[in-house]
């Protein structure tokens, strides 16, 4: 049989499991990942799961389990990343869903050179807006309309194949990305000079949010190297020094 070498660098890629409920579907979240050479995991707040039923579903991927990391919430899990994928079944407002299949071959190129994840919610409730918006694309599994869920480790397992399998080949140089803590810290900063300029802070909350998202969907387009944000923290710095003058 023909040995199978993803085009990604799979050392770079994580997956992060949120608020998971069940023991047994992290054991089984380990296994699905190991079978696709995929060994790096994080949980947030799990449920507690270094218990039998977890090692008995994972069988032989001890490793993955004793080895992951435990996050309080997803902010601080994505932190260091440079590339964050979101899962979700779900369409609405603030969510602009995609295939995974057409979100591959971001993860590939961006995994050369940067840490990045796909994400997994809840067994119940999925991923939140707010928890989707820490990350820069959201990706969909397809499946039948009058059947659409999968169980936790089917998903994982099913994005964990795609990645492996994978043969896509990027046209595009690989990007060093800067990390989501930094983002948070760019975002932050355009929302304080853009408060000073007056601009979308008389009207509605909706419409601030709406400006953040479009500079957001900008960025996340694009990737941002740490030139990139280094040019918008000059601008957003050179703004608020000619408005205190004045």
């Amino acid at each position: 049989m023909k040995n199978m070498e993803s085009k990604a660098n799979l050392n770079n890629v994580h997956i992060i499991l949120v608020e998971p409920k069940e023991p047994g579907n992290i054991g089984s979240c380990c296994r699905a990942m190991k079978n696709m050479g995929i060994t790096k995991l994080r949980l947030v707040n799990p449920v507690p799961y270094l218990v039998p039923e977890t090692f008995r579903l994972c069988y032989g991927a001890d490793d993955l389990i004793l080895n992951s990391e435990v996050y309080p919430d997803l902010k601080s899990a994505v932190a260091d990343l440079g590339f964050v994928v979101g899962t979700t079944r779900r369409h609405g407002k603030f969510r602009k869903v995609e295939w995974i299949s057409d979100v591959v071959p971001d993860i590939i190129n961006y995994s050369q050179d940067n840490k990045v994840a796909v994400v997994f919610g809840r067994e119940a409730k999925g991923l939140f807006n707010d928890e989707l918006s820490l990350c820069q694309a959201q990706a969909a599994i397809p499946t039948k309309t009058d059947f659409p869920t999968l169980n936790l480790a089917q998903a994982v397992l099913v994005v964990c194949y795609e990645l492996f399998l994978s043969r896509h080949k990027s046209d595009n140089p690989p990007k060093k990305l800067v990390s989501q803590d930094e983002l948070a810290r760019m975002y932050d900063h355009i929302k304080e000079a853009l408060f000073l300029l007056g601009y979308g802070f008389s009207g509605s909350r909706d419409l601030r949010r709406r400006i953040i998202d479009e500079i957001k969907e900008i960025a996340n387009k694009i990737g941002l190297e740490n030139r990139d944000i280094q040019m918008v923290h000059g601008l957003c710095s050179q703004i608020e020094i000619k408005l205190k003058e004045k």
